[in-house]
């Protein structure tokens, strides 16, 4: 009798769950990256644009909130909803998968 890693390992659907993971993973590192970076590099590679002035620009006559707030703000309220995807992905469809898998597993060493 084999140990039941061993069962969930030699499973094709969890090879499948691994691949659906790792693929949300590396996109949402990828959209995170690229909304760190892009003002930055925006920044430093385009100081002609005027990015720099733009991120200190006041949003409007007499407000002290500049623009680079609001952009700090927007990509905070990004992050959390990127995380909230993620659980909400994970919580449902991985989950459901990954017990599936467990179940059939145990299962199939209760029968041996």
């Amino acid at each position: 009798m084999q140990p039941i890693y061993r069962e969930v390992l030699d499973d094709p659907r969890f090879r499948l769950l691994e691949a659906k993971r790792r693929r949300l993973s590396w996109v949402l590192v990828a959209v995170v990256l690229a909304n760190c970076f892009w003002y930055i590099f925006a920044t430093a590679f385009y100081p002609a644009a005027g990015f720099a002035r733009l991120w200190g620009t006041p949003i409007g006559p007499g407000y002290a909130t500049t623009w680079g707030i609001v952009i700090g703000i927007a990509q905070t309220i990004l992050f959390i909803a990127l995380v909230g995807y993620y659980i909400h992905r994970a919580n449902g469809e991985f989950d459901a998968l990954s017990s599936a898998i467990v179940a059939d597993a145990t299962r199939r060493m209760e029968q041996t």
